[in-house]
């Protein structure tokens, strides 16, 4: 493989030109079609397929009509006058003629369109404030693109009125969420990049050298922007994959590249262009290759997950990884072709000695006197750091990832605090008949009896379904009028929240008095599917939904595929640096490394997120628990990218051994060599995941925090200390592998003779 890459990097040198014109213009195509990303993201993809939350949600959108996703809320909040008054109600009817004159809203209900008896639905204990309802005449996905400019003209309205409205529901809030999420793309790069490129100064000390892994990063994520631009339209992607993608391009692009760019200087000093770059391409080429493909091969493992959002984040890390493999192995060589001993031009004044000035030599010679105590004292570090882990707990997204500033987060306290922590979240109870109709007397005797249980528990605030509309009126009555039609308009379309238009299909919902995550509604959401649904209903499919139940769901789902992920994952690594290096036992000691990499990380984020230390100092607020995603992400992102300087290093490593045959001196002269590049990357790629740690939303700041943990920890205790001591220890085993039918002394030898 090392000949072919120095081959293809001959003939890169010859068509150079030709390559760097061709990346140019995917360049310029990618930035047009990738400006259009954002607004083609989707908040969906979170269901698992076959399981009651999604079945509950399939019948909803199949059955019942006043369902629709794109039915919304809006809560009107007016500080000086009380609902009722001539004055709200004005402002209120304003409210609504506005929202009218949307193109995309096609229908408003507010407390001024129902009976007296249906009031109360519509105002909680809160005087000032009432909700109403929204039918939009658009799909999902168009109105969430479209509900934050809807949301940002009626805060122009209610400003004029002194009034506060905000538009709730899913399509608003995964609006919102994509709003946010760009804006925290742009602070992100906007802290990251002053500290990557004085990092990069002062690692290549040129100008020219140091701003071309921010030129490869760059091109790769326009490109990946316009390529997955062109996935939406074949299949669903989260807006969590275009962070995902932004923060693994520009910490892995600049990996790359300075890998690359290192060895091409070093190589530059003492040979043409065309023989550096051929060297380079099989030296550092063919360590970013597998570095590429480990990448690629342990995100590959995430796409067979259930949840689609957790593949579409995936998908997007596998095309940017793989977009910069293309351009670290054609672009930047013809551009290194093209501008050549120029590389070293446009010097800055401070000086530093090459190769670190045998510090990481020095520094791996210590640790090698001592391996077993090195060895001890970073093992006990990393467990030390792994011991919170143990209480990892994961939730789903609720309003409570949103910034403080958020409308909707402050729409969806404003309704918490009139009508419950449960009522933007409630759990459904959904129940489907194919032979007889929901309203039949005694189904509805039925249900009436599970609504008395379900009010007995003690973390239920309310529960509403048809019977509601009914209260004290006889069953047999309620079947004629709605079979009859004697209902009134407005009634009839509350109804058809709660029973559809075919009355075979009837939805209970129960607001609780906790947040949709919390263990009391995780643990209502229990006894309703194990005691309280069961039988319940006759000849009935019965299922539980809603927020709880779905997330409750999606969190089995994932730590069931992550024992299979962990798993696919070590052996694919071990198979990876296997052939790399031909070798048993290094591969399995970096597996072993890996684990406890992920372990300590793990613990960090547990004991950051989970138990909140230093929680408000670093600005991430309360809220208890790791989103669902980032466990088995950071899984295989941290397993991939802790590979990468593994590889890096121990390609060297092994370069050097080939040549002296001295086991510790190659370990002190490839760790001199490659740790200013690994030290310089790791603290770029800290200071890219770091910056999402702290710019934009909740999930991408765990991902974030996360990442940049982990590359600390794998750059300074397992490169540093880990790694030599092990290998010390290890000796000339590090290199043993069964059949190889030529040992290093006799290759050495056969050199030496030739």
């Amino acid at each position: 493989m090392k000949n072919v890459l120095g081959k293809i990097g001959g003939s890169i040198v010859k068509f150079r030109w030709f390559i760097l014109c061709f990346w140019v213009v995917a360049t310029i195509i990618g930035g047009v079609y990738g400006s259009q990303l954002a607004p083609a993201l989707t908040g969906g993809g979170w269901d698992v397929p076959n399981a009651d939350s999604t079945t509950a949600a399939s019948l909803i959108d199949d059955h019942v009509e006043g369902r629709s996703e794109t039915n919304l809320t809006f809560v009107i909040k007016d500080t000086r006058y009380q609902v009722g008054s001539n004055q709200y109600e004005e402002n209120l009817e304003k409210v609504k003629k506005f929202l009218l004159d949307e193109p995309e809203i096609s229908q408003v209900v507010t407390i001024l369109d129902v009976s007296e008896e249906m009031k109360s639905q519509f105002q909680g204990t809160d005087a000032y404030t009432s909700l109403g309802f929204i039918e939009m005449d658009i799909d999902a996905g168009f109105a969430q693109k479209a509900l934050p400019d809807i949301q940002e003209r009626l805060d122009q309205k209610a400003e004029q009125l002194a009034i506060e409205v905000v538009l709730l529901g899913a399509p608003a809030f995964w609006g919102e969420i994509s709003k946010i999420s760009q804006e925290g793309l742009e602070h992100a790069h906007l802290y990251a990049l002053p500290i990557i490129v004085v990092v990069l100064l002062f690692v290549f000390r040129t100008v020219i050298s140091a701003l071309t892994p921010l030129v490869l990063s760059i091109t790769s994520i326009v490109i990946t922007s316009g390529l997955l631009f062109g996935i939406t339209h074949l299949t669903e992607l989260s807006v969590f994959a275009q962070d995902s993608a932004m923060m693994i391009g520009l910490g892995v692009g600049i990996d790359f590249a300075l890998v690359f760019v290192m060895r091409f200087k070093e190589e530059i000093a003492r040979a043409t262009v065309k023989d550096a770059i051929e060297k380079t391409m099989s030296t550092a080429g063919h360590a970013i290759l597998f570095s590429g493909i480990t990448i690629i091969g342990t995100m590959a493992m995430i796409l067979f997950v259930e949840v689609a959002a957790i593949r579409s984040i995936a998908l997007g890390i596998i095309v940017v990884v793989f977009l910069l493999l293309l351009t670290s192995l054609t672009l930047l060589p013809a551009f290194l072709a093209i501008i050549g001993i120029k590389i070293n031009a446009l010097k800055i004044p401070f000086q530093t000695s090459k190769g670190g000035g045998g510090k990481w030599y020095r520094l791996s010679r210590r640790v090698m006197r001592r391996p077993i105590l090195y060895l001890a004292g970073a093992v006990f570090v990393l467990l030390s750091l792994s011991w919170p882990a143990l209480q990892l707990e994961t939730a789903s997204s609720d309003v409570r990832i949103l910034p403080d500033g958020s409308n909707i987060k402050q729409g969806v306290e404003q309704l918490q605090d009139g009508f419950g922590l449960g009522y933007t979240s409630p759990i459904q109870v959904v129940v489907h008949l194919e032979d007889k109709k929901a309203t039949d007397v005694e189904v509805l005797q039925q249900v009436d009896s599970l609504i008395n249980r379900i009010r007995l528990d003690e973390n239920v605030e309310g529960v509403t379904s048809i019977l509601s509309f009914f209260e004290g009126v006889d069953k047999e009555f309620i079947r004629l009028a709605l079979d009859e039609g004697q209902i009134d308009e407005h009634t009839r379309r509350q109804l058809q929240r709660y029973v559809n238009e075919s009355q075979n299909t009837l939805i209970i919902e129960i607001v609780t008095k906790h947040y949709a995550s919390s263990d009391e509604t995780k643990a209502l959401v229990t006894e309703l599917r194990e005691n309280m649904v069961p039988n319940a209903i006759s000849d009935a499919l019965v299922v539980v939904g809603g927020e709880t139940a779905q997330g409750m769901d999606t969190n089995e789902s994932l730590s069931h595929s992550l024992k299979y992920v962990l798993i696919y994952t070590l052996v694919f690594i071990f198979v990876v640096l296997m052939i790399t290096f031909k070798s048993i036992l290094l591969p399995l000691k970096a597996v072993m490394m890996n684990l406890l990499s992920l372990s300590a990380t793990y613990g960090v984020v547990v004991a950051v997120f989970n138990w909140g230390w230093g929680g408000d100092l670093l600005g991430f607020g309360d809220y208890g628990m790791l989103q669902e995603l980032v466990p088995i992400l950071l899984l295989g992102l941290l397993f991939s990218l802790s590979t990468d300087y593994e590889v890096f290093l121990l390609e060297r490593v092994k370069e050097e051994f080939e040549e002296s045959n001295n086991s510790d001196e190659s370990v002190a002269i490839g760790l001199e060599k490659t740790a200013p590049m690994i030290s310089g990357a790791a603290l770029i790629m800290v200071a890219v995941f770091g910056s999402f740690a702290f710019a934009g939303i909740l999930p991408m700041q765990q991902l974030g925090l996360g990442m940049a943990v982990a590359i600390a920890l794998d750059a300074t205790i397992v490169r540093l200390f880990l790694v030599p001591a092990t290998m010390k220890l290890l000796g000339k085993w590090n290199w043993w592998f069964p059949g190889k039918k030529q040992s290093w002394e006799e290759k050495i030898a056969n050199k030496a003779v030739s």
